[in-house]
This record gives C-alpha cells, structure tokens and sequence, in this order.
C-alpha cells in the first residue's frame, strides 16, 4: 500500500458557494450587510490552518462548532438513551432519511395498542357510548393539532385527509376559481418551481377547469416587487393562489415565512396581475423538524402528513383551513356523514355546518387518528417540543456539512458538490436536509446509485434521486427542460438507477436529521464518505470511468478500511 502523501496548505476558495449564499440571504438581510459579512468571515478563515481529520471527527470538535442555540439531545435525558429505549430495531443502522419519514419511538406504538386493548372505539357516525368516545377523542385530538402550531378553532379548521398529497389535491379541487372566459378577470395558480410534484401536479386540476398555472422560480421572488399592480387596479377581488414550501424537502432551504402576509396584502406579488391573492404554505417537510406558529404567520392553507412528524401513523394527513376563506370553498361530491340532508331521487343536497364535516368524506380514519394523541405525547416527552427539535437536528446537519465542505482530495479537489442556497448559518434559512453528489479527484460526478450502494454495505441508509421535486433538481443540477425530456427518452424515470447520461447527473445523494439522530450517526457517515474516497483513489488498478472505480471500490470495501490521503479545508463555516 501506497503511503499517504502530506497533506498541503491551501488557501480557502473565496468564490465557493458566493452565489446561493448570497441568494439565500438576500432572502432574509440586506445585500450590503450580507457582502460585508461574508468577505470579511471568508478573510478570517482563509488565515485559519485546518484541524487534522481526526479532530474534525470527534465529539469535541462537535461540540466547539455548534451555533448559538443549537445543542446535541435533550434536558430530559442522553441521547444514547433515547435509542437504546426508544429505537432498539435500529441496533448498528445508520438512518439518515428522516425527511423521507420519521421513526416512531416504541413507547408510541406500545401506548397505542394498550389504548386499542382496553377501550373500544366504534364508528363516529354512530350515537352509542362506543361511537360518542370516538367522536371526543377524535375532536381532542384536533385541538392538540392546533395547540401544536399555537392556534384555535377560531382561526383554523383541521380537515383530516389521507395525506399532504390528499390535503393539496383537495385545495385544487375546491378553490374558488375564475376560469377563462368567464367575463371577469380570470385566476391564476402559481407554485414555487422548488415544490414538490403533490404540488405542481395541481396544476392537472386547474387545468382542466380552464384555469393558468405559472412557474415563478426563487430568485424571481426577489423581484417580485416590480409586479405590484397599480393602485386602480388593486380593488380586483379575483382570487389567486400561490403555493410555496416553507422547507424545500430537496436541499432543506427554508423559504421566508414573512412571504406569507407579504403577498397576501399584495407588497409581494409572484406575477403581476390584479386580484386577491391566497396563499398555501406546504409545510409538510418543515414541521418534520421545525415548530410552525400559526399565530404569527397565517397562510390560508397548510397540508402536512403526520408520519413525517412521529413516524406512525401512515396514510393520514390533514388540511389546516383559515377559516376566512373556508366559507368560499366549492365542493361537487358529498360523502357519508359530510350531508344535513340529501334526497335519492331529486336533486336536492344540504351540507353539514362544520367546515370538517362537510369535507371529511366517509368515515375518517379514526384509529390512526387516536395514534396521534400518543404520537404527540410521546414527542413532548422525548423531546420537550418542536424548539429542541430544530435545534438538535440543526446542530448535526451544520456540523455534517461543515465536515463535508472541508473533504478534499490530495490533489485539491473537493469529495462533493453539495446543493445548497444557505451557508447552514442559521436553523431559521436551512433545515436539517443535505443535498450533495460525491466526486471522484478529477470533479467528474460519482452516480447516486453507485453511492447508494457503498452506502447499503455499511448499512447506511440515504435518499438518492431527485426526491420528487424536479424544480429543484433541474435548478442545482442545471438541467434544462430538454436535457429532462431526453432523459426521459433515454429510458431514465423518477425512481430509478440511472444515475449519469452523457456524463452528467440525472439526480443526487440526500441526507436528513431527525430528533432521534446521533452525532454518532453523523461521524458514522463522514467516515463512510472519507473511506469510500480513500478506495476510490487508491484502487491497484483504477479503471478510467468513475462508475467503474467505484464498483471495483464495492469489491474492495468490505476489507480495506485504511482510510486517508484526503486532506481537510475549512472553506465556509
């Protein structure tokens, strides 16, 4: 085996990352103090030598580089546990796709099936004790919802669906739109390009109902203040919707929250066009992490899936409604328990009062929403609240990047690319999500697929792909709306391992902290990307194509875990 050669010092790359930090924060801070700021922390860092990688690897080293703010745990006890009482199944998996689901704790599930053995919960829609004890639970648990995003029935109502997907799909098809060619000014649907397909695939319902959709990318949003219309034209009542996530479930960017009042009272407008504008805040990625205080910021609409919350239960969502604008919802089809009254054999229908009622179709799924109850126990307890949250899997993911944005190879080239709008400065700009494509040490991009596979041997287990939100995919993989459509020709799907087309990336590696994560989970995978790097540039007789040395790597890694001639760099902290 070849000896390591000495690692050199290199001076911190000022340009790297400048255009998504600068991005990101334009978001949230002047420009001038965001140059300012950042020229000066990239002076400072380039007078600084880099820890040895080993330093860079333990709990310590950790511990100096969190945020204000953030911590590793929680007060009510140690991580370590946590896991062994909580998350015992895990044993030595590294998990690292919480934003993909979570993981719910055992106590959850055992609370659970003691409440199921020892009372019985019949059909809400019935009168008996058995029905009547449903229907309580059912109605507590709604105001634990509320409770938990510090709102009230007075403001919003829970409709309880199969999903987020569910929730958006419901939104499309109730909306109060003008078509085309009604005689009045016609709505628009425009969603974030950075938006997950639930949400573009709106646009099919809109569509069809004669309704334009509209495409409004990030950094056209920074310009959206040149679309405000003119003060005659601001009396237009027509309705418009624009959605946005407040976490991008691709790379983890948090969208401004303040975007929320901002275009409702028309100082931001995603295009110019006069009307009344709605907003819907997909907030199922964000709330995974993060606590959403809806008395603070009010969007019109919030779909979430609760298993991206507590990990159980599955198929069951809901549709936050502000009930200023529940009143104007439209819906054709009505189901059991949704009607006062209906007649067979006229046209004749009334709906149900309660905005919940009349949108909950059938019988809801009312065992999984019991769960709920233990599912936000269970979170309080562990955890003490979505604040601990944030900050826990905030200070993992800062660190994690921190690390990843200092691998380099011997000859000076980095180990990844990462995705990113954000420096992972703050927990209120990033969320605990890092998106990233492995490099081999001539730049030439190294197939998810093939990582995804080294990944599994250390039992490691990520995202790969572009995780249903091609907007974002195409945005930092700059794929253009036709290399897209020739992928496609060229056999590649959502969903598969076609990892490189005429050598470029058809999508990436994800990773994602959930509460339950570990520092030890994190050290685990930066020592999986060192050693896979470290084989990938000492194979005995590397083959020229990076897919080809990786797989000869596969060979190989089981019994060579020697690991370094990559070098460290502190580039951006």
């Amino acid at each position: 085996a070849r000896s390591p050669p000495a690692p050199a010092e290199r001076p911190a790359c000022a340009g790297r990352g400048s255009p998504r930090l600068l991005f990101q924060e334009s978001l949230h801070r002047p420009r001038a103090c965001i140059m300012a700021g950042q020229a000066q922390s990239r002076a400072e860092l380039q007078q600084q030598e880099a820890p040895p990688w080993g330093e860079l690897l333990s709990f310590q080293y950790f511990q100096r580089m969190c945020p204000p703010g953030a911590g590793h745990g929680y007060s009510g006890g140690s991580m370590q546990g946590m896991r062994e009482s909580e998350f015992r199944r895990l044993g030595g998996m590294t998990y690292l796709d919480h934003a993909g689901t979570a993981l719910f704790p055992e106590s959850l599930l055992k609370e659970f099936t003691d409440d199921l053995s020892k009372n019985i919960y019949g059909n809400p829609h019935s009168q008996n004790i058995s029905s009547k004890l449903t229907y309580d639970t059912i109605e507590h648990v709604r105001y634990r919802i509320l409770q938990h995003f510090n709102t009230t029935a007075e403001d919003y109502t829970i409709i309880f669906t199969s999903g987020s997907t569910a929730a958006l799909k419901l939104v499309a098809e109730t909306f109060p739109w003008i078509p085309e060619g009604s005689g009045h000014p016609s709505s628009r649907f425009c969603y974030l390009a950075d938006n997950h397909t639930s949400v573009v695939g709106m646009r099919g319902i809109t569509a069809a109902m004669n309704v334009l959709s509209v495409p409004v990318k990030p950094k056209e949003m920074l310009l959206s203040e040149k679309n405000r219309v003119p003060a005659e034209e601001q009396n237009c009542t027509t309705p418009h919707l624009f959605c946005y996530p407040a976490q991008s479930n691709f790379s983890g960017t948090k969208y401004p929250l303040s975007w929320i009042q901002e275009i409702k009272s028309g100082n931001l407008c995603p295009i110019k066009m006069p009307g009344k504008w709605f907003v819907l805040l997909d907030a199922a990625s964000y709330v995974s992490t993060s606590p959403l205080d809806l008395t603070v910021h009010q969007p019109d609409f919030i779909p979430i899936s609760f298993y991206k919350i507590f990990g159980f239960p599955t198929g069951l969502g809901a549709l936050l409604v502000n009930n200023q604008i529940a009143p104007f919802l439209r819906k054709s089809y009505f189901g059991g328990g949704t009607a006062a009254g209906y007649l067979a054999g006229e046209e004749f229908y009334s709906p149900r009062p309660s905005v919940a009622d009349r949108f909950e179709d059938g019988t809801v799924s009312f065992l999984d929403i019991i769960a709920l109850k233990h599912g936000f126990d269970a979170l309080e307890r562990l955890t003490g609240g979505m604040e601990n949250i944030k900050h826990h899997t905030f200070a993992l993911s800062h660190y994690t990047y921190t690390v990843l944005s200092t691998l380099k190879y011997a000859n000076g080239a980095p180990v990844v690319h990462i995705y990113s709008d954000s420096d992972f400065s703050s927990p209120d700009v990033q969320g605990p999500i890092i998106n990233f494509n492995v490099l081999d040490e001539n730049g030439d991009v190294i197939g998810y697929s093939q990582v995804d596979k080294l990944a599994s041997l250390y039992n490691i287990h990520v995202r790969t792909g572009c995780f249903c939100n091609t907007g974002a995919c195409q945005q930092h993989l700059r794929l253009s709306n036709e290399d897209v459509k020739r992928n496609l020709q060229a056999g590649h799907v959502c969903g598969d391992d076609i990892d490189i087309i005429d050598g470029r990336p058809t999508g990436s590696v994800r990773i994602s902290f959930g509460y339950m994560s570990t520092f030890e989970d994190a050290q685990t995978f930066l020592k999986f990307i060192i050693a896979t790097d470290y084989l990938n540039q000492t194979s005995s007789f590397p083959p020229k194509r990076p897919q080809e040395r990786l797989s000869h790597s596969l060979l190989n890694l089981q019994y060579r875990m020697t690991i370094l001639p990559i070098t460290m760099q502190r580039n951006s902290l």
